[in-house]
């Protein structure tokens, strides 16, 4: 008999799409601590700009979508301590000035807090969300309904990163059946 906490809610997909950008820049972040100054000052400035336009936005639709269906105090304090350790680093990083060097230490700590809480959310708190969530179809539905209304209000990274792909819809409508292969393709 398959497990039903194995398979992932729908509804999550929305937020997991934006790991993607958080990977992307604890790369960035990894490259730089290897990088020389000059190029370590460029990995910076690319990681602050994933930082406030994509990462922290991400952390605040996190916070008033998972917080009220995470059931578990401890997850739930865990979830938002790591969300402040993220706050708290990248602020860091906002405070040094463009022309100066952040230091390799704070880009690596930010590296790995940005793929640590990827691979926590991904690995625990998604299945455990889905553990608690999956016979509740209320709760199902108000996570769903959420999840849509952040995803129709959003123009993500990774489309822009898909040039190949037109985002502009042809004059006559496309089904659904398209939209849903498009955004399975993107994610």
């Amino acid at each position: 008999m398959k497990n039903k906490s194995a398979k992932r809610l729908p509804s999550l997909n929305p937020l997991s799409r934006d790991h993607g950008i958080v990977l992307v820049c604890a790369q960035h972040g990894r490259k730089a601590v290897r990088a020389s100054n000059e190029n370590r000052l460029k990995l910076a400035e690319q990681m602050r700009s994933f930082c406030r336009g994509e990462i922290i936005p991400n952390l605040e639709d996190e916070q008033w979508i998972l917080s009220p269906v995470i059931g578990d105090a401890h997850l739930r304090e865990e979830f938002h301590q790591r969300h402040r350790n993220i706050r708290e680093l990248t602020e860091q990083l906002y405070d040094v000035g463009m022309s100066e060097d952040p230091g390799v230490g704070l880009l690596s700590r930010l590296a790995n807090a940005l793929d640590d809480y990827v691979r926590w959310e991904e690995n625990i708190l998604y299945p455990r969300i889905g553990e608690s969530i999956f016979e509740n179809k209320d709760g199902s539905r108000e996570l769903s309904r959420l999840t849509s209304s952040m995803e129709a209000g959003r123009s993500r990274t990774t489309q822009k990163l898909h040039k190949s792909v037109t985002l502009q819809q042809p004059a006559r409508r496309r089904s659904h059946a398209l939209e849903y292969k498009f955004l399975e393709w993107s994610r």
